[in-house]
């Protein structure tokens, strides 16, 4: 695996990596999405085009060609509906997303992407899409696809704790 011994040497550099009574893979997927989260909002805010709350909202509608509620947007990104609404109002404010009419329930329209705005989506998506490569560059195919089926795994434990939290008491 090359380019794992230079990681391994450098991880005094990686803070709060290694912390007694935290030294659990999952605390550490906590720490890479920090330093994911800051690097991106950094990235962004150099930018100057999108805050990161407007990328999601952006990358979600793009990958709803149909378009979708406040909610359903918010469900895919894991965020409150307040988050996506502010996004959504300043994205519309720029002409890059527009509503519609939800023909099914006319209090929650239809959000989507312009013409203007599925272009932005479309650049900023090049540009992420290498961020995301270029933090798996050292990892071969296979061990790309281990780590994608693991995080699956784990992920798919997260949600089933997730849910037994938010049933109501029998």
């Amino acid at each position: 695996m090359e380019g794992t011994a230079s990681a391994v040497s450098s991880i005094e550099d990686l803070s709060g990596w290694k912390l007694n009574n935290l030294d659990y893979p999952t605390f550490r997927i906590t720490l890479l999405a920090k330093i994911m989260d800051r690097l991106t909002i950094r990235q962004f805010t150099d930018k100057g085009d999108l805050t990161y709350a407007e990328w999601r909202v952006l990358s979600r509608l793009g990958t709803l060609p149909e378009g979708g509620t406040v909610g359903h947007v918010a469900e895919l990104a894991w965020v409150d509906r307040a988050e996506v609404s502010r996004a959504a109002a300043a994205l519309e404010l720029r002409g890059l997303t527009s509503r519609r009419e939800n023909v099914q329930d006319r209090r929650k329209p239809i959000l989507f992407l312009t013409p203007v705005g599925r272009k932005l989506y479309f650049t900023n998506l090049a540009e992420r899409s290498a961020f995301h490569e270029a933090l798996l560059v050292d990892l071969t195919d296979a061990e790309r696809a281990l780590l994608d089926t693991l995080l699956l795994r784990v992920g798919q434990r997260l949600l089933d704790i997730f849910r037994d939290s938010t049933r109501a008491p029998d």
